[in-house]
C-alpha cells in the first residue's frame, strides 16, 4: 500500500437519498467503506490516542452525512463524506470513500451498486479553517453564542418579548442583504451571457430548481435560531431542503463596536417558488424571529439572504441574484464550500473565492 491508513468497512446506515420521490421519504440501506490516509508513526510509538484519528470520530462524521442529510446522488454522498473527513483533522492527507446502495431502483438482478471517490487535501481545498476552532475569534465573545445578557435574550427566537424600542437585529450578511443594494448593471454585469439568464422574479419555476441561501445571527441563542429557521424553510410549501453546511463563527463586519461574534450557515434548497416568492418566505422567517431593520450592520436575531437561484440573473428593486457581494464574503463562501466542495459562483470554485476574501482568516468552522 505504501502509506498508513485507517480503514472502516461495512458501515451500515439508513438514509433518504435518491432521485425518485419515494427514495427521499422512505429510508433505505446504505453501506459505506472509508479509508483515511494519515501518518500513524507517532501513535505506533506512543500508544496515545491523541497521536491518531479516532475511528469512532470517522464513523460519526459519515453517520451525520448519511442519516442527517438528503442528496440525489451517491456520488454527492461520497464527496461530502470525503470533504467532511478532510476537515476533521489537519493530519488527514487523503480519503477514499465507497458508497454502496444495495437496493438501488433498477429492473435488474444485481448484488450491489456503488461509487468510489478519492480526494486529497489539495484537491478538496481543505484549510486550517476546516479544523478545530480556535479558543477565540474576537475579543468580544469567546463562548458558543449561548450565554447572553437580558437585552440580547429579549431578541431570542424563543422569547415571547418583542425587541426593545430602538433595538436592531442585523448580521454580517446585512452587508450582503437589505442594505446598500446595487444594480447588477452598476456592477458591470451587462454582458450577453448575463443578459441571457435574466429572469422575471415573479415567474414561478416550471420544475424544482436549486437555490443557495445564507443565514446569520448574533442575538439570542443563535445556534437555536438558525436551527429554527432551517426547520421553517423545510416546513414551507414549495421548498425541499437539500443540504446544510456546518456552522461558522465569524467576526462582525462593520457596524457598532462590541458586537458578539456571529454564527453563519448556508443551505441549499429545491423550490418552485418564484424568486420574489422565495424572498417573501425568507423575510417572513426573519420577521418570525424578531428581525427588525433599523441600524446598519448592527446585531440581529436572523438574516436570510438568497445567494443563487438556479443559474438565473435577477435585477429587481427588491432582489439581486447572484448576490452582488457574495463572491467577496468568506462567511458565506466557506460554509458553502464545506457543504458543496465543487460549488461554482460566477464560473469560479467557491472554495477559491473564499480563500481570496478579506474576512477569510476570521471564519472558523464549529462542527462537521
Amino acid at each position: 500500500m505504501g502509506y498508513d491508513a485507517i480503514r472502516l468497512t461495512g458501515l451500515r446506515f439508513e438514509g433518504t437519498h435518491g432521485v425518485l420521490p419515494d427514495e427521499r421519504t422512505t429510508p433505505q440501506p446504505f453501506v459505506i467503506d472509508a479509508e483515511v490516509q494519515v501518518d500513524l508513526a507517532a501513535a505506533g510509538r506512543t500508544d496515545n490516542l491523541e497521536d491518531t484519528v479516532s475511528y469512532a470520530d470517522i464513523a460519526f462524521v459519515i453517520d451525520r452525512v448519511v442519516t442527517g442529510e438528503t442528496y440525489h446522488l451517491i456520488e454527492r454522498i461520497a464527496a461530502t463524506c470525503a470533504q467532511r473527513l478532510l476537515g476533521l483533522d489537519d493530519r488527514i492527507q487523503a480519503v477514499t470513500i465507497t458508497v454502496h446502495k444495495p437496493q438501488a431502483p433498477m429492473p435488474y438482478d444485481f448484488h450491489d451498486a456503488s461509487v468510489t471517490i478519492h480526494r486529497t487535501r489539495d484537491q478538496a481545498g481543505a484549510s486550517r479553517a476546516l479544523g478545530a476552532p480556535p479558543k477565540q475569534v474576537s475579543g468580544i465573545y469567546e463562548g458558543e453564542l449561548v450565554e447572553e445578557d437580558d437585552a440580547a435574550r429579549a431578541g431570542s427566537a424563543y422569547s415571547a418579548a418583542t425587541p426593545a424600542e430602538g433595538a436592531s437585529v442585523t448580521t454580517p450578511t446585512a452587508g450582503l442583504g437589505y442594505y446598500d443594494r446595487k444594480s447588477l448593471a452598476d456592477l458591470g454585469e451587462d454582458g450577453e451571457a448575463v443578459k441571457a439568464h435574466y429572469r422575471d422574479p415573479e415567474l414561478e419555476a416550471a420544475f424544482p430548481v436549486r437555490s443557495v441561501l445564507a443565514l446569520g445571527s448574533n442575538l439570542g441563542d443563535s445556534r437555536a435560531t438558525l436551527a429554527s429557521a432551517i426547520q421553517a424553510l423545510e416546513a414551507a410549501d414549495g421548498v425541499e431542503l437539500i443540504s446544510t453546511s456546518p456552522l461558522a463563527r465569524t467576526k462582525p463586519l462593520g457596524g457598532p463596536a462590541n458586537q458578539r461574534d456571529y454564527l453563519n450557515q448556508v443551505v441549499e434548497i429545491e423550490t418552485q417558488l418564484s424568486p420574489h416568492g422565495l424572498l417573501d418566505l425568507a423575510q417572513q422567517i426573519e420577521e418570525d424571529h424578531n428581525r427588525v431593520r433599523e441600524q446598519r450592520n448592527g446585531p440581529r436575531t436572523l438574516d436570510v439572504d438568497i445567494v443563487t437561484y438556479a443559474s438565473a440573473t435577477i435585477d429587481s428593486p427588491r432582489l439581486q441574484v447572484p448576490h452582488p457581494s457574495a463572491a467577496e464574503r468568506a462567511f458565506v463562501l466557506l460554509p458553502w464550500s464545506w457543504m458543496d466542495p465543487v460549488a461554482l459562483l460566477g464560473g469560479r470554485p467557491v472554495r477559491e473565492l473564499a480563500q481570496e476574501a478579506e474576512d477569510y482568516p476570521d471564519v472558523v468552522r464549529l462542527d462537521t
